[in-house]
């Protein structure tokens, strides 16, 4: 028996699919925050280390 036996199993994965796709892009939206953060306070610092 496969996974298309029945419509509600389709439905489980296809909402399963776009969970995992939504927790994908908000990792991938959280670690480009972050890198955008780590690269705003680099600047920051080598600022302060001209004066």
């Amino acid at each position: 028996m496969g996974l298309l036996h029945c419509p509600l199993c389709m439905g489980l994965a296809v909402l399963s699919a776009l969970r995992f796709s939504a927790h994908a892009v908000m990792a991938f939206q959280l670690e480009r925050q972050r890198l955008e953060r780590s690269s705003h306070v680099d600047q920051s610092m080598a600022m302060l280390l001209r004066i």
